[in-house]
């Protein structure tokens, strides 16, 4: 699922690396499709989606270089409540595959920590044709619903297109 020569890692954020986080920049018309990475990194620690959830950041890393930033918010005791809440690349490394990368390694890391996934979702705007593009090149079809907090659709990564991702 990755392009050749585009491998990244997800490395947590903690006190040593979040700093990294918040040096993240986007295109001024991608503002509104991510959460910014100050409030990713809160939304993350005040448990938002509440306790049940564990809310994880990550920085992408690319040849020692941070790329991107994810956060996942993912229920253990569910079969399809594991979600991709933001992933972000910095706009200076778009347009070379990470982002490709970087929703692969993602959904590989949730999968392989959470064995009773059955399902991966996340919301896309839908201003944001080049997300959602990807998304379903992937695997990911909209499932009808609604995100509640913005308004958008929600996307869906279940079945075959999931199992490929597990080892």
């Amino acid at each position: 699922m990755k392009p050749a020569g585009r491998e990244v890692v997800l490395e947590p954020v903690d006190r040593r690396n979040y700093r990294k986080l918040f040096m993240m920049q986007l295109r001024p018309e991608q503002i509104s499709f991510v959460t910014p990475p100050r409030w990713t990194l809160a939304r993350c620690y005040v448990r938002l989606f509440g306790d049940q959830f564990e809310h994880l950041p990550h920085l992408i890393v690319a040849a020692g270089e941070v790329v991107g930033y994810a956060t996942t918010v993912c229920d253990p005791a569910s079969a399809d409540d594991y979600w991709i809440d933001d992933i972000m690349i910095d706009a200076a490394h778009q347009g070379k595959g990470y982002g490709r990368a970087a929703v692969a390694e993602t959904i590989k890391m949730i999968v392989a920590r959470y064995p009773r996934c059955r399902a991966v979702q996340l919301t896309c705007f839908r201003a944001n044709t080049a997300a959602a593009a990807l998304y379903n090149s992937i695997g990911f079809e909209p499932t009808g619903g609604i995100d509640e907090e913005f308004g958008e659709p929600n996307y869906k990564l279940s079945g075959a297109a999931l199992a490929k991702f597990r080892k």
